[in-house]
């Protein structure tokens, strides 16, 4: 059986037009300076770890009062160039959500935090270009997790990337303060 085509050049779909196509059960669906792109759907180990910094990201911002954890959430992060991305999780900050409730649809901007946790369909290319698209929207943090090989990458604007290996720690910094996770936790599965 043939793998579905992830990029198909089509006719460039603004943002209207991409909010009003019917969701499929398969796939993902990205907008990309105007290009449709569908993701496979993550299996397991992807949603375990999910689970596991989901949970870790929303108590320390619940006690906190920090703002939200969000899963699987739309971000227009660029309208003009017809750009929603989906991070596996993502965080805004309290400052940012008007009286503290999060919007129904998809949010404008991009988030303080955004994660993705790699799936065995992921390329280096389309990873680097979506933290890419992260960072030039705004985002202060982002986190790309490698469970296979128990790696995460820190990207942040203006800094180095990083990678972190069990013993080290993901630290929220200046984007959640007070966050620690130890990697050796956030992989034990």
């Amino acid at each position: 059986m043939s793998k579905p085509a992830r990029h198909t050049r089509q006719p460039r779909t603004p943002v209207e037009k991409f909010l009003r196509l019917p969701e499929e059960n398969e796939y993902r669906l990205e907008l990309v300076r105007g290009q449709v792109v569908r993701e496979p759907r993550p299996g397991g180990r992807h949603g375990q770890v999910l689970i596991v910094l989901g949970a870790a990201l929303h108590q320390q911002a619940l006690v906190h009062g920090l703002g939200s954890v969000l899963g699987d959430t739309g971000y227009v992060l660029n309208r003009a160039a017809a750009t929603i991305r989906v991070p596996d999780l993502s965080f805004v900050s309290a400052q940012r959500i008007r009286r503290g409730s999060v919007p129904w649809g998809l949010l404008e901007g991009a988030p303080d935090l955004a994660v993705e946790i790699l799936s065995p369909s992921n390329r280096a290319g389309e990873m680097r270009e979506k933290v890419a698209d992260y960072l030039a929207a705004g985002c202060r943090l982002v986190w790309v997790v490698d469970a296979a090989r128990r790696r995460v990458t820190v990207h942040e604007p203006g800094e180095q990337t990083t990678s972190l290996q069990p013993p080290d720690a993901l630290d929220g910094g200046t984007v959640l303060p007070g966050f620690r996770l130890p990697l050796a936790e956030l992989f034990s599965g």
